[in-house]
């Protein structure tokens, strides 16, 4: 089975991966790996530093298409695949795929001050790329990952992809989401 994450950033992709992994030993691979290793290593594919994900999501889709494809020939063991740069009118060529399984996560009802106040006290990863933002420049940020979090809301109503909201109750949500896609 591939389990496809798509969503926000900080919306708790990496945690359902995570949580997968630790609960049924899904292995998971991140998009951000490919997006990032293409736009510093192979500048001709267009990925350039202040794009936005949707305009680098138009650029990868090729290249994810093509890992679903051989995955769904070729591949019958579990893959998590997660990452910012899945649009849900691409994906949803493949919602009804019997081995592929998907959902976006985002954080549309949620307080920018209070997100802000998230990113701070759970700083994530080792090298987290907020550390070294401002305050004013992660709001910014945040309120456009809000507007984002809409967006991939109202793409997953009209393609008929489930849509988790991290904005309360967090926990809870991930675990909702993992339950959603293993069928538990």
């Amino acid at each position: 089975m591939t389990y496809l994450v798509g969503g926000t950033p900080r919306a708790g992709k990496t945690a359902l991966k995570k949580l997968l992994l630790g609960k049924y030993g899904i292995p998971g691979f991140c998009t951000d790996y490919l997006r990032d290793a293409l736009g510093h290593e192979a500048p001709k594919f267009g990925i350039k530093k202040g794009m936005s994900d949707i305009e680098k999501s138009e650029i990868l889709w090729p290249f994810f298409k093509g890992i679903l494809n051989q995955r769904i020939k070729y591949y019958k063991d579990d893959l998590l695949v997660e990452g910012t740069n899945f649009l849900p009118r691409y994906l949803s060529e493949y919602k009804e795929k019997n081995d592929i399984k998907m959902v976006f996560l985002g954080y549309a009802d949620l307080d920018p001050e209070e997100k802000l106040k998230q990113i701070r006290n759970n700083p994530g990863a080792e090298g987290e790329w907020t550390s070294d933002m401002s305050d004013s420049e992660l709001r910014d940020l945040v309120d456009e990952f809000i507007k984002i979090s809409k967006y991939y809301e109202s793409e997953c109503a009209k393609y008929g992809i489930k849509y988790f909201d991290t904005s309360k109750n967090f926990e809870d949500v991930i675990k909702q989401a993992a339950d959603y896609l293993t069928g538990k």
